[in-house]
């Protein structure tokens, strides 16, 4: 499927890594659904947005799918899969009327070319998780473990969840951040980007470039929100949510 061409002339939010829980109280997101109504017609949610996700007929996160289908019924919602939730299908996005991106997708801000991703295939340091990440992006290893019953399957995210947790814990901060080789790359063969946007690895923050900026989406906490804002007429900034 062609990839949407997005021109957008106003505004437009971007979020990622919020990691919501099933089962919980994600009043920080509901309300900041109902607070972006007023905020802008353009929601970008760069992957992470629930803390797993093992088949959209797991039934989970009733009260926040609720939430965002009515949010889709009036303004327009983008979602690039993260490494949390890349198991999310068309038929979800479907019925909730959300637009599912390509993982580096360019769309034009005003008069800014801009390139939005997750933001971990910056990473590229971390080489056992790219190897990781082939595997479980494959079709295979979907198929099987979509094949898988339901409490299964959740056992298995949340060995994963905790595996990660471990390893990334005796890492050095260089590998888990992004490689600056493997992002000039991204920039160059995305030409003539001039602004990245990304989330994955929670260091909110602005970094310029001589050709270049990379705006960089932090986490969220369980009582607080952070994003990133561009209108037409104030350009980007970055706020918080609570």
């Amino acid at each position: 499927m062609k990839a949407p061409k997005i021109n957008i002339s106003d505004s437009a939010v971007f979020i990622s890594d919020l990691h919501l829980a099933d089962n919980a109280i994600n009043n920080v997101f509901l309300n900041f659904l109902e607070h972006s109504l007023d905020l802008t017609n353009n929601l970008f949610i760069l992957g992470d947005l629930f803390d797993y996700w093992v088949g959209d007929d797991s039934g989970m996160y009733p009260n926040e799918i609720s939430a965002l289908r009515k949010f889709g019924e009036q303004k327009n919602i983008y979602f690039i899969h993260g490494n949390r939730d890349f198991l999310i299908g068309k038929n979800f996005f479907r019925e909730n009327q959300i637009t599912i991106l390509d993982d580096e997708t360019q769309i034009t801000l005003g008069h800014h070319q801009v390139l939005i991703m997750h933001g971990d295939t910056l990473c590229s340091d971390d080489q056992d998780y790219q190897a990781f990440r082939k595997e479980v992006r494959s079709k295979k290893w979907q198929e099987n473990f979509l094949a898988k019953k339901l409490d299964e399957r959740i056992k298995i995210a949340i060995d994963l969840r905790e595996q990660s947790k471990k390893l990334n814990l005796n890492k050095p901060e260089n590998i888990i951040d992004v490689n600056e080789k493997t992002v000039n790359s991204a920039i160059e063969r995305n030409h003539p980007i001039k602004i990245l946007i990304h989330g994955h690895t929670h260091r909110q923050n602005i970094h310029r470039y001589k050709t270049f900026t990379r705006f960089v989406l932090g986490d969220w906490k369980k009582n607080q929100g952070n994003y990133l804002i561009w209108k037409e007429t104030e350009g980007f900034e970055f706020k918080t949510f609570s």
